[in-house]
């Protein structure tokens, strides 16, 4: 009897190590509830919170309202899941001046906000001394340093590479590998001058004077394209590109920071 069981058991055992181990499930969109704030209009809440702003009059259905007059400040509304844009990411730190755009660039700024989900065609620009933190959906952190003004992008399809774009200024960015490995990037970004795409890795992208960028990294690979060629960096290399010509040959620099979560 005692025998049957430990035979029991050890199947048991070898059937489940048969299951693959499955990774942790994105938390499911959920209907979000807004309230319009002077001053915005129901073409601006569109721009911000629907997946497609022509479908504004879905949204008023929805809500129970006939008339889109009757869109005034204090004004509760939901937005519904199948309205709603992609949650790209969301804000982990602010410090100092740091202002998001909901509408890509087109309409009012306001304070960026802790914990503040990110969709496509969101903007951050950071002022003086301010910079933030963003986590990226199954990409990892990117940090918008001083004086700078960044647009997240998202998938152009359907489980292809995360973009983001740089227009002014630098971001850091702490990439998480790919398990198992692969040879495709996960994570892009494209500025004036160049595109750097990466699979898992540290870098840093710069924008300096008429809006050459230089590349570095930190850990791990980076493929840096513009003009046609692509070089690859790797730990402790950079590049530099010059707006409208091709990367030129990776050099090493000094010391290879690591990024530290603030």
């Amino acid at each position: 009897m005692r025998k049957s069981i430990v035979h029991t058991i050890l199947v048991l055992i070898i059937m489940l190590c048969q299951f693959p181990v499955m990774a942790e499930p994105e938390a499911a969109l959920e209907p979000i509830t807004i309230t319009v704030q002077k001053g915005e209009t129901l073409s601006l809440i569109s721009e911000r919170h629907l997946s497609d702003p022509k479908r504004w009059p879905e949204l008023l259905k929805y809500n129970k309202i006939p008339n889109p007059d009757l869109i005034k400040p204090g004004l509760s509304l939901v937005v519904p899941v199948f309205l709603r844009k992609a949650v790209v990411g969301v804000t982990e730190f602010v410090m100092g001046q740091v202002e998001w755009n909901g509408t890509a660039g087109k309409g009012p700024w306001a304070p960026l906000k802790l914990g503040q989900e990110l969709h496509p065609n969101d903007q951050i620009r950071t002022n003086g001394k301010g910079k933030t933190d963003i986590h990226i959906n199954q990409v990892g952190m990117v940090r918008i340093l001083n004086n700078s003004h960044f647009e997240v992008r998202g998938e152009e399809k359907k489980g292809g590479p995360v973009t983001v774009a740089l227009f002014k200024g630098s971001l850091d960015a702490k990439v998480t590998k790919s398990d198992p490995p692969t040879a495709n990037h996960k994570f892009n970004i494209v500025s004036p001058s160049s595109t750097a795409g990466v699979r898992g890795t540290e870098f840093r992208v710069e924008l300096v004077e008429k809006l050459s960028s230089t590349i570095s990294c930190f850990e791990g690979v980076v493929d840096v394209n513009a003009q046609g060629k692509t070089v690859e960096l790797t730990q402790g290399m950079a590049t530099f590109v010059e707006k409208g010509k091709s990367p030129v040959q990776p050099y090493k620099i000094p010391e290879a920071p690591r990024i530290k979560e603030e």
